[in-house]
């Protein structure tokens, strides 16, 4: 018996298809069925048959058996690995950046400076590097095909532009802000049903609509550092505005024009990243319609205006770290929607 393997553009999943099998008293022959089926594709497969409908766990992956509607024996194709690795990494990446949100408190409430916050963010980006490249080869693409990918790969990008736009800047304690984010967008990975279990691999890619996601996201997390930036000038701003001169806080933080200036250099990195993801954006082919390009597009203009005015009328700091901490909690919100 031959299958036939074809792509659902529009789910983006990989089918097999195999004609079913019928025993001589008319039950379907399942382990013919599943040999069949391995000899199209050697890996854990869920499975759509006739009448059946249960759930079984063998080497790690998972069968699912449902009902299809044609006479057909529909198989799509997980990648044959293990799910628990990638979580596995994920906890410690998470577990490594909520450690250097703790010590970096401590550190600031005793009025000390501490390297330990930066060892300890920047061994949980090495973590994350690992967990996107093992996802990336599960996924035999870019890991950004489900939620969960999306928010690592966020928290990554916020981790890499604090390593380089902090340092530059000298921003040490912008990591005690960073570190909490970067924690949450994780845990929100972590939760049961956000970031498929075993991934469906890709069999074909197309590199604009790769360069279109991952340099989309890498321009937010740009944004995410403006707007963390941003909220240490707010939080720097309170406590002059409150006389607030002899707490540890506030001996540690930086100047606020080094503030400010981190704030306007990280949003121009993110519009630069951003506009070449739009460019890649309108050259991969729409086949799950035009929403998501529309709304970057939308981002995308109203950051440029922020800019805009920033660079020809002027603005006080205070009104420039708002606006980077509400329009980027604005326009994630919006992405989260669609």
């Amino acid at each position: 018996m031959r299958c036939r393997r074809s792509e659902d553009t529009d789910q983006g999943k990989h089918v097999v298809e195999c004609p079913k099998e019928s025993s001589g008293d008319g039950n379907d022959q399942e382990l013919g069925a599943e040999f069949n089926l391995r000899a199209c594709h050697g890996a854990a497969l869920i499975l759509e048959r006739d009448r059946m409908a249960r759930t079984n766990r063998k080497g790690g992956a998972k069968w699912v058996w449902r009902a299809p509607e044609s006479g057909l024996a529909n198989a799509v194709i997980p990648v044959h690995q293990s799910p628990v690795m990638d979580s596995y990494l994920l906890l410690i990446s998470t577990v490594l950046a909520l450690a250097g949100a703790v010590w970096g408190g401590l550190s600031v409430h005793r009025g000390l400076r501490t390297w330990w916050t930066l060892i300890l963010i920047a061994a949980a980006f090495l973590v994350q590097i690992l967990f996107l490249n093992l996802r990336g080869q599960m996924r035999g693409a870019c890991p950004l095909r489900d939620i969960g990918e999306i928010l690592v790969f966020l928290a990554c990008s916020l981790t890499f532009f604090y390593l380089v736009v902090g340092q530059s800047y000298r921003l040490s304690l912008i990591g005690l802000f960073t570190a909490p984010v970067v924690v949450v967008f994780q845990l929100l990975a972590l939760y049961p049903g956000v970031m498929d279990a075993a991934p469906i691999r890709s069999l074909g890619v197309d590199p604009w609509r790769e360069a279109h996601s991952a340099v989309s996201v890498l321009a937010y997390g740009a944004f995410a550092l403006a707007a963390v930036t941003g909220v240490m000038f707010l939080v720097l701003d309170r406590q002059l505005k409150d006389q607030h001169l002899k707490s540890g806080l506030f001996r540690n933080l930086p100047p606020v024009r080094e503030l400010l200036a981190a704030v306007l250099r990280l949003l121009w990195i993110g519009y630069l990243l951003l506009s070449v993801g739009i460019v890649a954006g309108w050259l991969m082919p729409h086949r799950g319609g035009w929403s998501h390009l529309l709304t970057a597009v939308a981002v995308w203009l109203v950051y440029g205006l922020l800019l805009l005015v920033k660079q020809w009328r002027g603005m006080t700091g205070r009104r420039l770290a708002v606006a980077a901490v509400g329009l980027f909690v604005l326009s994630l919100g919006v992405f989260a929607l669609l």
